[in-house]
């Protein structure tokens, strides 16, 4: 009978401990991808960062170019109106400046110091990180490389995009790992300016975890298409028709991944935020994109942890109550935080496994000196099919026994505050891939 109770004790203990990891775990609002005036951003660090927390964000990384911030001796140009905003808000001694050459400059405050201004156990959590770039055989790439302590090389020697992907990941990861940190490491706006990373470097890059849905970032010129007025693009008549849409070909990378025994890749909604101070038509401004991750920690470490199992969305706006998937059984589950008066559709959406693997290869012609020219393949339409959709906040399905991954979009009926040209009509949501390895 004592040998009975014990194990009914030692099991409720095992229960409780169970119920109390999973209550420690909870959803943290993020944006990982942001610059300031470190380097072509339009505002002040300490402003950038105060954006996001009084919007409600969790946790963030400014992801300058090819600089971290630890130099505490960086100064740079200033307008007044931002001066004045910072003294506002934080103190005229912590808003350094000086005079020179009849410019007004101002001391950009280093990473530690801005931790310790905004840093709040469980309420907010600054990550140091960068945005690399390079030119690789006439392809833009640009990744940001987070959790990390320096600036990560990102040669563009390289002869492919996937041999330089490949080293610049593992640059990040290294630094992270020898500083006993999980590092984070992202392809950014893969089809920026025109189209420049296909999925096919995707696929074969299949050690590359995460790529960036940039909601602000459309495929743009270099220069002005003749004949339009400054600042018009006119994509709609520019854009082969052949060229896949996002989603087309984030479906085309974990079909053809899935197949060949490789992991998915994930997608990071974000911002590349730019401009703090307009709201303009196809302006990298802040609040367009995120993730949500599902954490027991709001630390960086916990953060990728849950980010490289993929236990996080990304989102335009819709908020997600939980997600759960069933590997057992291949059942997806999804549930809204619904606001009042707005209605919602959840949309599954996947591919089976014996789609039609066939491509067919077009030409993108040069446009004049500001469209490149683009060699592409449009592939069928067995990929990233509906499989159901349910009108509502709750939704479930199960795989079929042919289904090679389920994913789910979640579409309001609620129009954005603010919209860019690439972000969708209405808010949304979208879950990771999930899978039942075979």
């Amino acid at each position: 009978m004592k040998k009975r109770f014990l194990f009914l004790a030692l099991l409720g203990l095992v229960a409780l401990g169970l119920l109390q990891t999973a209550s420690a775990q909870q959803w943290y609002k993020g944006q990982l991808h942001c610059h300031s005036l470190w380097s072509d951003g339009n505002t002040l660090p300490e402003l950038a960062i105060d954006w996001y927390r009084s919007a409600g964000f969790h946790f963030m990384a400014l992801t300058d170019h090819r600089v971290v911030q630890l130099d505490s001796n960086r100064w740079k140009e200033a307008v007044s109106a931002l001066i004045e905003e910072s003294r506002k808000k934080f103190g005229d001694e912590f808003t350094e400046t000086k005079e020179e050459n009849g410019k007004t400059l101002v001391r950009l405050k280093t990473y530690q110091e801005l931790s310790d201004l905004f840093n709040k156990d469980g309420a907010f959590h600054l990550i140091l990180g960068h945005e690399q770039d390079g030119n690789i055989g006439g392809r833009t790439m640009h990744a940001n490389a987070i959790n990390i302590s320096e600036v990560i090389p990102s040669s563009s020697s390289f002869p492919t995009l996937v041999e330089a992907m490949l080293d610049w990941r593992k640059g990040t990861l290294e630094n992270a790992s020898k500083n006993d940190k999980v590092g984070f490491w992202m392809v950014n706006h893969p089809n920026w300016p025109y189209f420049d990373i296909t999925p096919e470097v995707l696929i074969e890059a299949s050690d590359v975890e995460f790529y960036e849905w940039n909601t602000t970032s459309p495929p743009r010129h270099v220069g002005i298409p003749p004949g339009h007025p400054e600042g018009t693009t006119l994509w709609d008549s520019i854009i082969h028709p052949d060229h896949p849409t996002f989603e087309k070909s984030w479906d085309i990378i974990n079909s053809f991944r899935l197949i060949q025994g490789k992991k998915p890749i994930y997608m990071v909604a974000s911002d590349d935020t730019h401009s703090y101070r307009t709201f303009e038509h196809n302006v990298a401004n802040p609040g367009h994109g995120w993730v949500v991750v599902r954490s027991e920690k709001l630390e960086a470490d916990s953060l990728f942890t849950a980010m490289k199992k993929g236990d996080f969305y990304s989102s335009t706006g819709v908020e997600l109550k939980e997600i759960r998937f069933d590997a057992e059984t291949g059942t997806l589950n999804v549930e809204v935080q619904p606001e009042e008066n707005i209605f919602y559709s959840i949309r599954f959406v996947g591919t089976k496994k014996d789609f039609d693997t066939r491509a067919r290869t077009f030409e993108d012609p040069a446009i004049g000196s500001f469209k490149p020219m683009r060699i592409g393949k449009a592939y069928s339409g067995d990929i990233g099919i509906t499989f159901h959709t349910v009108t509502g906040t709750s939704a479930s399905y199960q795989m079929a026994p042919d289904d090679l991954y389920v994913r789910a979009v979640v579409t309001s009926s609620k129009i954005p505050k603010y919209r860019a040209r690439n972000k969708p009509l209405t808010e949304n949501a979208l879950t990771q891939p999930y899978y039942r390895p075979y």
